[in-house]
């Protein structure tokens, strides 16, 4: 069996199409728990696809290089991808329970949707100035997840809101955040894969600190 770099990208792209078609649908009332399930089992056997493609392109190529770096960054989206449909899958449960649409939630999803969307933007185009903006806007994210923790603690302790009905509130606002942790990992597998730059642990760069190193890492080719 041919495979090729070409091979990988596709089919990885077929499976974030099929991500964000599930995170999409996890906040719709319109769309049934059965419907979400039914896109978990698509993600799932492109998560066992793809690893397997990848498995066969590195004992048959045996890449080196950017080859190398494109395997390596396929196989790590992949597991990423398929806990984002986990999370999705989580938001969708616990949707069911909610009586009432909530602002504050509204806004973190479409921030979130966003992140994804442009993190798989910055893998088909290989953007590293794209992925670097994804993982700065996780700090958004981050904060909009505190603000809604506090203000529905605080309304459950004076009745407020109904506990269960905050509880849920909660959680979906959990597995949101978790995403978009998911959508900051993919972006940095975009810089590995375009620059060779391991950014996972450089604050600087996750701060936007230093714009030297920004360009640093968007300069830098094989």
């Amino acid at each position: 069996m041919e495979i090729s770099s070409a091979d990988l990208r596709e089919m990885i792209l077929k499976m974030a199409s099929t991500v964000e078609a599930i995170v999409d649908n996890s906040s719709k009332s319109s769309v049934t728990i059965q419907e979400v399930f039914e896109y978990e089992n698509q993600v799932n056997k492109y998560h066992t696809d793809i690893d397997d493609l990848v498995f066969k392109y590195i004992a048959l190529k045996t890449p080196a290089a950017t080859d190398l770096r494109i395997a390596l960054s396929v196989m790590k989206i992949n597991s990423e991808l398929e806990r984002i449909a986990d999370q999705a899958v989580n938001i969708k449960r616990n949707m069911k329970k909610l009586n009432n649409e909530y602002q504050q939630l509204t806004a973190l999803t479409d921030e979130v949707k966003m992140m994804l969307q442009n993190s798989i933007d910055a893998f088909v185009k290989l953007d590293s100035k794209l992925a670097t903006d994804v993982i700065q806007h996780d700090h958004s994210v981050n904060e909009l997840y505190r603000d809604i923790m506090r203000d529905f603690v605080q309304a459950m302790k004076v009745d407020k809101v109904d506990l269960d009905e905050g509880f849920s509130v909660i959680r979906v606002a959990k597995c949101l955040e978790r995403i978009g942790d998911q959508a900051t990992n993919i972006a940095e597998d975009v810089i590995f894969l375009e620059s060779g730059a391991d950014i996972r642990h450089n604050a600087d760069i996750k701060f936007g600190r230093r714009k030297e190193d920004k360009v640093k890492i968007e300069g830098q080719k094989e």
